[in-house]
């Protein structure tokens, strides 16, 4: 139990929310020592070790990863063990519609999604700022004139690279405030409200001066 975590999945996440009763665990062996990735020995987890063995030849065959030097359980790319604890935005890289959420439960987050993770309170701030305005009606309109690329069943590409380019409006004033609390409050709510959303709608549009 000590190895598995939990993982979010573009499938268990929802606008504001992320379904953790659906998402699955993962065996994930890594963790942070003094600022570096490191990997646990599996011989201290006879469990993990056990079931690992089950799937040692197939996972020695990753010729890459022990032409590496690394143990032949670790995963290729771990990413940072320590950013996943820390409060992240994470969406899906492809989506019908904008599904953007915070989160807390640091969990692991699959290769289908991007995430960006907050060090310190100022940046919560902005990360709340961002998934308000990037789950606003307004931003899909924006997003669609901007990165016309629509796959099957008009399903968007939430590309990092598009996603760094939304504006936002300027921190701290008062109309990003009110969208920081009422993401705040939509991310809290158990049912994506309508009336919440309606509202958050009509402070993005006065916050870019478009009402």
């Amino acid at each position: 139990e000590s190895l598995l975590r939990n993982l979010i999945s573009q499938e268990n996440i929802r606008s504001w929310h992320i379904d953790h009763n659906t998402c699955m665990k993962v065996l994930y062996p890594h963790f942070e020592l003094e600022g570096k990735k490191a990997v646990y020995d599996i011989e201290l987890y006879p469990k993990a070790k056990a079931y690992l063995e089950k799937h040692k030849q197939q996972l020695q065959s990753r010729k890459y990863l022990i032409d590496a030097g690394r143990k032949w359980y670790e995963m290729w790319v771990p990413q940072n063990p320590a950013f996943f604890d820390l409060p992240k935005l994470v969406f899906p890289d492809i989506s019908l519609n904008p599904r953007f959420t915070f989160d807390t439960s640091k969990s692991i987050v699959n290769g289908n999604c991007y995430w960006i993770a907050a060090k310190n309170k100022e940046e919560e701030y902005l990360l709340l700022l961002i998934e308000g305005i990037s789950n606003s009606s307004i931003m899909t309109k924006y997003h669609d004139l901007k990165f016309n690329n629509k796959l099957y069943s008009g399903r968007r590409r939430y590309l990092s690279q598009y996603i760094e380019k939304y504006p936002i409006p300027q921190p701290h004033t008062e109309a990003a405030d009110k969208i920081v609390d009422l993401t705040k409050q939509l991310n809290a709510s158990q049912d994506e409200d309508c009336r919440l959303v309606n509202l958050l709608d009509e402070l993005v549009q006065r916050a870019f001066n478009l009402l």
